[in-house]
């Protein structure tokens, strides 16, 4: 099969075959990933994500700014853009010498309602936002510009 020059069946250098199939591999692999791509921009639609956060420190509310893109820290999966923030009075709670749960304001503390903008794919279960399921009362680490903040998704609705 392999000749004394390195030839297969006398007329295929080896090198330049096995250049030319790495080649047909890389093209191949490329070409499906741009395909894979375009299909998983389909049947997105635009939805507002509401978030809640019971308490987080006055600071961390002021670093926040509309327009703003929110990350999912652990996923590491650009959720959307902060559409709006409001800021109220902080809901914490600590529990007392008799063992009673207590409400209490701390102060330097603000509870946070967030909404974000963002592409997803609306399921059974939620949406799905780059691979990754949220529905209402899932817990999370977002960074929303500068602020990185502990929260619960508290609502998805479909933008009209």
């Amino acid at each position: 099969m392999v000749d004394k020059n390195g030839k297969l069946f006398g007329k295929i250098n080896l090198i330049d075959l096995l250049i030319v199939l790495i080649l047909a591999v890389l093209v191949t692999f490329v070409a499906l990933k741009v395909v894979n791509k375009s299909e998983e921009n389909a049947g997105l639609t635009q939805v507002r994500i509401s978030f809640f956060a019971e308490e987080v420190p006055d600071y961390v509310a002021a670093a926040l700014k509309e327009g703003a893109s929110v990350l999912d820290s652990k996923e590491n999966v650009t959720i959307g853009t902060v559409e709006r923030f409001e800021t109220g009075d902080p809901l914490g709670f600590e529990t007392d010498t008799k063992g009673e749960i207590q409400a209490v304001q701390r102060q330097g503390f603000k509870s946070l309602s967030l909404t974000a903008l963002a592409a997803a794919r609306p399921g059974e279960h939620g949406v799905t936002i780059g691979g990754v399921l949220y529905g209402i009362g899932h817990t999370l680490t977002i960074y929303a510009g500068n602020a990185k903040l502990y929260l619960k998704v508290s609502g998805i609705e479909p933008v009209s």
